[in-house]
């Protein structure tokens, strides 16, 4: 089973398996696809528009989100949509920053 969780972390996190020794796989190796979205395939979010707090009516008073302040100004991103972008290219103020979730 740890062989397997530790071959399935390997494909996932992008090494190539030509890199692996495959001679010693407990599997069918053609039978490994890769998965998850391709190359560019999770748009980031770029220069997003934020509203107050108070008209969010699309958050729930329990919702996460990753907060930051640069620069005098801060912001809330919700984690719900972090998830599917990842990266947001923002500014604060005049300074550039990029969040990652």
């Amino acid at each position: 089973m740890r062989w397997l969780i530790l071959m399935l972390l390997l494909v996932l996190s992008g090494v190539a398996l030509a890199a692996w020794d495959k001679r010693n796989a407990l599997i069918d190796t053609s039978r490994i696809v890769s998965g998850g979205p391709p190359k560019d395939g999770i748009p980031a979010l770029t220069d997003p528009e934020f509203i107050p707090g108070a008209r969010a009516s699309f958050m729930r008073p329990d919702e996460q989100v990753l907060g930051v302040v640069a620069n005098g100004v801060a912001k809330a991103y919700p984690t719900r949509i972090l998830s599917w972008h990842e990266l947001v290219n923002d500014r604060f103020g005049g300074l550039p920053v990029l969040v990652s979730w």
